[in-house]
């Protein structure tokens, strides 16, 4: 305690000082302009799943090339979404829309039900039918002004959100501009990973190095192994929903909007535990709109590709990278997606993974005696499921750090005379005895 007091002098204070009121004024910075960053968000994530393929193709080739590989994919993929995928999808969505009933029938359906009441009413006694009709009418009247308030609500939101969205021209332009320098931010930020990530390592203090590393490494684990396998899922069961809708539509069954569903079972199975319910819902609906027959040849079908899912793609694709009961997965879900919406619940299960590991190498790491530092929790050492960096065959150990305050403070070590260089040219010397 007493040689980190005698640490502190006027510079260092004065130097936090500094780097405290810069990390401010940056922070200050970004906070005013966030409406403008979403780009760049949107950028960092794409970053985030093209660099394992940058950095496999980099093995091959120069960087550079790699990623200008991984551009003409993407784009590829982008082209043939919008030319053979947004047409029929938005056609399909116009049909679904105009298939939806019209304010007449509404109208009629409930002109309808109101008669079923009237007469279910009329063959009642008096003093209940009295009862029954103040009950329903507190019922019905309550449901209208909340009907009515909330309706007001969405207005007046909806208002205020155009309102602000004509006059903030400049945010807008902002939006747009960041949205035309994605490419060529998104080429620079993988292009210099290994010099950032070395940068990084060099301003870090060298007691701080090795949990730093642990912790994105561990934080790299949990979201890369579930938000690439979720996309993947994604995409095979969509794809498994579309052609099981086709092909039952050629055995003689109708079930309309075949690439809208498939595309909706596919979204929805980035929502952990429900996504798959709730993805098969509408397919299931217009089934039974059609016939029973359909309505339960296509509850065979989700429930197939359920069990595929289950039984055989996630083992393979997801494995166990959350590794947490679906009890609580259930729990993390409703939590994150009502403090953050939809896109909580997408990352419920990979946040709660994070905090979990997390919690427990600082746990480690406080203990008595402390767990070492870099040593990862019992569940991520287990079968190796976190390699140390070294363990890659293309590992290049950081360059040596910038000095730090405590190492220009800590006394050096005795200086040891170093050792003469052998001559390469200078024969070796004779072996004794022999």
């Amino acid at each position: 305690m007493q040689t980190f007091l005698n640490r502190i002098t006027g510079r260092s204070v004065a130097r936090w000082a500094l780097v405290l009121a810069a990390v401010y004024g940056v922070s200050w910075l970004l906070w005013q302009a966030r409406s403008a960053l979403t780009p760049f968000i949107f950028g960092l994530v794409l970053a985030y799943l093209f660099l394992p393929f940058v950095n496999r193709l980099e093995r091959r080739m120069p960087r550079w090339a790699a990623i200008v590989i991984v551009y003409v994919a993407v784009l590829a993929l982008v082209i043939t979404f919008f030319a053979f995928l947004v047409p029929p999808l938005t056609e399909q969505l116009g049909q679904l829309i105009r298939a939806l009933p019209d304010i007449p029938t509404v109208q009629g359906w409930v002109n309808a039900l109101i008669k079923q009441y009237d007469l279910l009413i009329a063959n009642l006694p008096a003093a209940m039918r009295a009862q029954v009709q103040n009950a329903v009418s507190s019922i019905v009247s309550q449901a209208a002004n909340t009907l009515r308030t909330n309706f007001v609500t969405y207005l007046q939101g909806i208002g205020t959100f155009l309102l602000d969205s004509f006059l903030s021209v400049a945010n807008t332009v902002s939006f747009l501009l960041g949205f035309f320098l994605i490419p060529f931010w998104l080429f620079y930020v993988l292009m210099d990973q290994k010099a950032g990530r070395d940068m990084i390592d060099r301003t870090l203090p060298h007691w701080l190095r090795a949990d730093f590393w642990s912790v994105v490494t561990i934080v790299d684990y949990d979201f890369s192994g579930y938000l690439r396998g979720q996309l993947l899922l994604g995409l095979v069961v969509g794809s498994s929903a579309g052609i099981g809708l086709a092909i039952l539509n050629m055995l003689g069954l109708h079930i309309p909007y075949v690439l809208l569903l498939a595309v909706i079972a596919g979204v929805t199975e980035l929502i952990p535990i429900i996504g798959p319910i709730l993805g098969s819902i509408p397919a299931i609906i217009l089934g039974f709109i059609d016939s029973p027959t359909t309505g339960l040849a296509v509850v065979v079908l989700y429930v197939a590709i359920q069990q595929l899912e289950n039984n055989f793609l996630v083992p393979r694709i997801v494995g166990d990278s959350v590794g947490l009961h679906p009890a609580l997965l259930m729990l993390l879900l409703v939590v994150c997606s009502t403090v953050f919406g939809v896109i909580g619940a997408i990352l419920s299960a990979p946040l709660g993974a994070v905090s979990r590991d997390v919690f427990a190498y600082l746990y480690g790491r406080l203990s008595e005696p402390p767990r070492p530092a870099g040593q990862m929790p019992p569940r991520l050492r287990r079968e190796g499921k976190i390699r140390p960096p070294e363990a890659d065959p293309d590992y290049e150990p950081p360059p040596a750090p910038w000095a730090t305050p405590d190492d220009i403070a800590a006394p050096l070590p005795p200086s040891e005379p170093a050792a003469p260089l052998a001559d390469p040219v200078a024969p070796a010397p004779k072996r004794q005895g022999g």
